[in-house]
């Protein structure tokens, strides 16, 4: 592995050898560098099936909103992922209500959506319960604060107290504690990321400045902040004299 120190250092030189005219900054290709991480991580991901990216948090708080609809706040940043496969897994000990024992070997919550809870009830195979319970993701503003919550179907009947969850972490663009912290890839990935942060940095500074919006108007040339119609001096028409 490698430090962000490191790769973000090396990139700059690599960006000011080329454009020495340069001003990308180091927070900059911070930025970039946790961005292009993570979509790497989820094509890694996706490809090989690895675990390498799981983080597992055995007792999550559930709590009851105003409707009294059970959730819980999801723990940390996830891969945005088809069919919410950025959570891997969320189960409870049905047995021991939460209590001791292996949650993750016991019930496992099944992935849905608002609309097709709707057909699930209508099927007396797939309505959620205690032994089949379901979950769905939601993405919303509390009080004007934006939560990611994981809401439960099925589960409505027992006083559930925490479960356990484990997901597929995403880095989070806009906090590195410590430059030299490791990227979490693989050194083969980090080679990857150090290609495309060159590409990245090449193509911003190759576009065009007719292309970038600054709000002035440029296409009318002044002088001085005087207007092009009294640039001209002014001559005055004289009649011949005979």
């Amino acid at each position: 592995m490698a430090s962000y120190r490191v790769v973000a250092y090396d990139a700059l030189t690599n960006l000011k050898v080329m454009f020495d005219d340069s001003d990308i900054r180091i927070p900059q290709i911070i930025w970039w560098i946790q961005v292009i991480s993570n979509r790497l991580r989820s094509e890694d991901y996706q490809a090989n099936n690895t675990g390498n990216y799981l983080s597992t948090y055995s007792s999550v708080t559930v709590s009851v909103d105003a409707n009294d609809r059970q959730y819980i706040d999801l723990p940390t940043q996830i891969l945005s992922l088809a069919n919410e496969r950025g959570i891997h897994y969320i189960t409870y000990n049905e047995e021991t209500c939460c209590c001791a024992g292996p949650a993750w070997a016991q019930v496992i919550f099944h992935d849905t959506t608002p609309a097709k809870a709707k057909r699930l009830y209508m099927d007396e195979y797939e309505k959620p319960s205690t032994k089949n319970p379901y979950f769905y993701r939601i993405g919303d503003k509390v009080d004007g604060v934006s939560v990611n919550r994981v809401y439960f179907l099925g589960t409505e009947c027992i006083k559930l107290t925490d479960v356990e969850i484990c997901i597929i972490s995403e880095l989070d663009p806009s906090l590195v504690c410590d430059l030299d912290d490791e990227i979490p890839l693989s050194p083969e990935l980090v080679v990857v990321l150090q290609q495309e942060l060159l590409k990245l940095g090449r193509f911003i500074k190759m576009v065009p400045e007719e292309r970038v919006n600054d709000g002035s108007d440029s296409s009318k040339a002044t002088t001085a902040g005087v207007p092009p119609i009294a640039q001209a001096p002014q001559v005055e028409s004289q009649q011949p004299t005979e």
